[in-house]
């Protein structure tokens, strides 16, 4: 028997059973517009313009509530949403069975059955984090969960209205933004450990009148073969996927955009067309290949001791083993012994001398410089006063 006709057979011992469960109990023939009769909806360009208030903490309080299932709203959540599923993932999955194997009517009433059971103990919860504020629902294409969930909220007086759309129209304003828009940015340059990353944030802490696109933060990856180590020990989520880099894209550039839509030149990263695994948008490749980058140059006994302090932060076996792992990634370019050589001298806890060695024998000679020349020129000893001169630039040339 193939695994196919072995799946296949688990399945229907697995409708048997539910089938035995549901029958008894004599569920009646529901019509969608029955229990889902109160339509409210909001439409995609008016959701953007919220999400932007919210990132903006200009907009007044709104909860959003993903009536999806925990699975669903864990592998791709949208900014500022909170879980209440209206059915479980066990019992999405009954549902769905009995709809793809069975009967679609009977697959509704047990899923409007489901959603009954729990119809207190979920206005308790909406009430719970929503107060007496507006509420908008979203599923993951603006169907029956959050069709049933809106209609159902209004019934006992809450607020609420759902996303046209859902999950899926909250893509296409992804899209919109990330492949459609053009973009202006002046990215840092400089070699590894110059202190891209550390300006940008110095930037997004002292300066918020100076646009900041993170890339590397977004992606919760240095760009390194040290990839996710410093965003680690920083404490940051990581994206998981290119969706959620995307997300994270996505909100960074919300909390800048104007209210036309258009946006202000930011101050970013110069990069590859990846960060680790991911894409970079086509409109953030097409703005950084117009190369108006501003150079940032440090000391290299002042880059050491920035990556020690980025990448081993209080030193620890745990650190130490993450770094080994990256460092052997880089076998293949400089030869099992010398990779075996600054394993041991991370192991003998010397990390001035092995992030020497790696970036002179290694990154400093790897690294391209942009080819067009520098906007201008920033001395990074200090994050601060590094900050400031490039606030100073972007106030007279954005």
């Amino acid at each position: 028997m193939t695994c196919d006709n072995t799946s296949l057979l688990d399945q229907r011992q697995e409708l048997k059973r539910l089938l035995e469960k549901i029958l008894p109990l004599n569920l009646p023939h529901v019509h969608f517009k029955e229990i889902a009769g109160i339509e409210r909806t909001i439409e995609r360009d008016a959701f953007a313009s919220v999400l932007r208030g919210l990132a903006q903490g200009t907009h007044t309080p709104i909860t959003l509530i993903d009536a999806r299932s925990e699975k669903e709203f864990d592998a791709e959540p949208l900014p500022f949403a909170i879980n209440i599923p209206i059915l479980t993932n066990a019992e999405r999955h009954d549902v769905g069975l009995i709809y793809k194997q069975h009967d679609k009517d009977l697959a509704l009433s047990y899923a409007w059955h489901l959603a009954q059971l729990k119809e207190a103990a979920y206005l308790e919860k909406v009430r719970e984090v929503a107060g007496d504020g507006p509420v908008i629902v979203y599923c993951w294409r603006g169907g029956g969960r959050s069709r049933y969930t809106t209609s159902m909220l209004n019934k006992n007086g809450i607020d609420a209205v759902r996303l046209a759309g859902g999950q899926k129209a909250f893509r296409k304003e992804v899209y919109r933004l990330l492949y459609e828009t053009e973009l202006t940015l002046f990215p840092l340059s400089g070699q590894t450990g110059c202190g891209k990353s550390e300006v940008l944030e110095e930037l997004l802490a002292s300066h918020p009148e100076v646009p900041v696109l993170h890339l590397e933060a977004a992606a919760g990856h240095a760009a390194s073969v040290f990839g996710e180590i410093r965003f680690r020990l920083m404490g940051e989520r990581l994206a998981r996927s290119q969706r959620d880099f995307e997300t994270n894209l996505f909100m960074n550039l919300l909390r800048y955009q104007r209210e036309d839509g258009s946006l202000p030149p930011l101050v970013t990263e110069m990069e590859s067309r990846k960060i680790g695994q991911f894409n970079l948008p086509p409109t953030v490749c097409k703005a950084l290949s117009e190369e108006r980058h501003l150079t940032l140059v440090s000391p290299l006994d002042v880059r050491l001791k920035r990556l020690e302090r980025e990448y081993f932060g209080k030193g620890g076996s745990d650190v130490e083993t993450m770094m080994k792992e990256s460092v052997r990634f880089l076998t293949r370019r400089v030869g099992r012994e010398t990779v075996e050589r600054w394993c041991d001298a991370i192991d003998a806890g010397e990390y001035q001398a092995f992030l020497r060695e790696v970036m002179v024998d290694y990154y400093d000679k790897v690294y391209k410089a942009v080819d067009a020349p520098p906007l201008t020129v920033v001395e990074n000893v200090d994050p601060t006063r590094a900050a400031d001169d490039v606030a100073a630039w972007y106030s007279e040339n954005k």
